[in-house]
């Protein structure tokens, strides 16, 4: 079935890099005031906290990273804007899917070009798409099972070893980027089978560009700042600053520079509590693509209580829905299923969980557990604005109003995760977002036999006959609909029967003073795309 689309806006004709203004300030004699003003606004600043270690797509994971691989390379395909339901045209102008989704055909477009000018070839995608798979980085078992061919110059054909409707999602992954082929290979680069071990690339392209994207890497200075430049070879519209400055900034002081900055400037990481108290001329994006949960752990030798399934819902039944979502700062209102409101598949608003104490103490009633009590670890930390110990402290207050008692043992990260781990928790709480945005993830993890699941010592010998038949529903699926549909029946069978215990979701942000526009948060993975982010007005 072919799938043909409307080209962005932003990425159909080439243009060259316009420093006209720039120019004629100089040729008139312009003043120092004047000249520094027009060079601020030709400049976008990003601030952020920094996570990434290294700009090699290859090899990329961390969010930082991600958001500068989106703005130096390009995918076969992409997202535009918030919105993560349909892949759009990237270096490929069109795609066909086979009826079992195992064959995928992408047909490039004829004026792409990388930043050094030369075409980009579905031989640079063979050789990217297999560089990947063979480096065996954080992202490269996403791919595996795929097979990439070049027929032509302008055809690509992946082929799954096993239906897989997701393969037009994975190709948009910054990790998918493109990269030309020639310049990577002359610079110790190789897609062989040996990548892991013998490709010596990243050095490279931690320093420069090698890819098609309307920025190339001008500067980056690990820890301090990253300094990119509008591509003069770029085969779409320029963006509209020729230079971005993304500096590393504690999430406090993004705040107070924000407030009082009055240059084109955008935060990546004002999220939760930090949002209060925001100025109303600033600009807020939001998407709320993170799920916080409790998890309890049902082995009864680690948690004798917490492995009774009337325990779990007791819990479910007894916590304050909308209060959690408050504390959260979630716009998108009390939780409702594992597979957070930005992406398909989320459970509508009719479903969204309330407090039923009643119900709670019946249920720890007719389990006969009398006055149970449990130890609930949680990480001494704060996640996009909000003080995890907040959560754990309303989440014992509720659960007290029904007769529970919750121990709460904050830990530092480290520790949190080597007990999380090894399965040796009681009861605890994390946060959980998705790798990319498809419930797949989430549901290959949570479920038995998945990395979360096996935490909780949760199988298939202990989980219900719903909570098995959904996931194999879900996983038999090969169309997006068809998706959607299972993941729905697979949340409310979690939500039933699962050691999980849902409390809210929170929002990914992007912040931005009132001289730009388009600044809007992705749940795609690159957080902003920084070449759609526009001048106001």
């Amino acid at each position: 079935m072919p799938r043909r689309f409307r080209v962005p806006a932003h990425r159909r004709s080439v243009v060259a890099v316009s420093l006209v203004s720039v120019l004629a300030c100089v040729l008139s004699a312009c003043t120092a005031g004047r000249a520094g003003s027009a060079a601020r606004d030709n400049t976008l600043v990003v601030d952020t906290s920094f996570v990434y270690k290294t700009l090699d797509p290859g090899r990329v994971y961390e969010q930082t990273g991600y958001l500068a691989v989106h703005a130096l390379y390009e995918s076969l395909l992409t997202f535009e804007g918030g919105d993560v339901t349909e892949p759009k045209p990237g270096l490929a102008e069109s795609y066909e899917v086979s009826s079992d989704a195992t064959r995928f055909t992408f047909t490039l477009r004829d004026e792409a070009t990388f930043s050094d000018g030369s075409s980009v070839t579905a031989d640079d995608v063979e050789f990217s798409l297999e560089r990947l798979v063979n480096l065996k980085g954080s992202t490269a078992a996403y791919f595996e099972g795929l097979d990439v061919a070049a027929p032509d110059r302008n055809t690509v054909v992946v082929t799954a070893d096993e239906p897989n409707p997701n393969v037009p999602v994975l190709l948009a992954m910054p990790a998918a980027s493109i990269l030309n082929a020639d310049v990577v290979t002359d610079h110790g680069g190789t897609s062989g089978r040996d990548a892991a071990s013998e490709d010596r690339a990243q050095s490279y392209l931690d320093r420069t560009t090698a890819g098609s994207g309307p920025y190339v890497l001008e500067r980056n200075e690990p820890g301090e700042q990253l300094v990119l430049t509008a591509n003069d070879n770029y085969w779409g519209d320029a963006p509209a600053y020729p230079r971005v400055v993304v500096r590393n900034m504690e999430a406090q002081n993004q705040k107070l520079t924000l407030t009082r900055s009055s240059s084109p400037e955008i935060a990546l990481d004002i999220a939760g509590t930090l949002l209060d108290g925001l100025p109303p001329s600033l600009s807020v994006s939001q998407k709320p693509d993170t799920a916080y949960f409790s998890f309890v752990n049902t082995d009864p030798e680690v948690s004798p209580v917490g492995s009774r399934p009337a325990f779990v819902r007791a819990v479910r039944a007894a916590l304050d829905y909308r209060g959690l979502a408050d504390l959260l700062g979630s716009r998108s209102g009390p939780a409702r299923g594992l597979i957070a409101p930005a992406y398909p598949g989320a459970l509508p608003e009719e479903d969204t969980l309330e407090q039923d104490l009643p119900r709670a103490k019946q249920l720890l009633a007719d389990a006969g557990l009398t006055d149970p009590a449990i130890e609930f670890i949680y990480p001494a930390i704060t996640y996009r604005g909000v003080d995890l110990g907040t959560i754990a402290t309303k989440v014992q207050g509720d659960a007290a109003k029904a007769g529970i008692t919750i121990n709460l043992r904050p830990l530092p990260l480290n520790a949190f995760l080597e007990q999380y781990r090894g399965g040796d928790a009681q009861m605890g709480m994390t946060p959980q977002a998705l790798t990319y945005p498809r419930a797949d993830s989430m549901v290959r993890v949570m479920s038995p036999g998945g990395v979360n699941a096996e935490r909780m010592n949760w199988t298939d010998d202990t989980a219900s006959a719903a909570v098995r038949s959904t996931t194999a529903d879900f996983l038999a699926a090969t169309t997006d609909e068809e998706r959607v549909t299972a993941v729905e029946a697979w949340q409310h069978a979690m939500h039933r029967d699962s050691p999980y215990v849902l409390l809210g979701n929170n929002s990914g942000t992007v912040v931005s003073t009132p001289e730009v526009a388009g600044a809007d948060y992705t749940p795609a993975g690159w957080i902003v795309d920084l070449a759609a982010v526009r001048r106001a007005g």
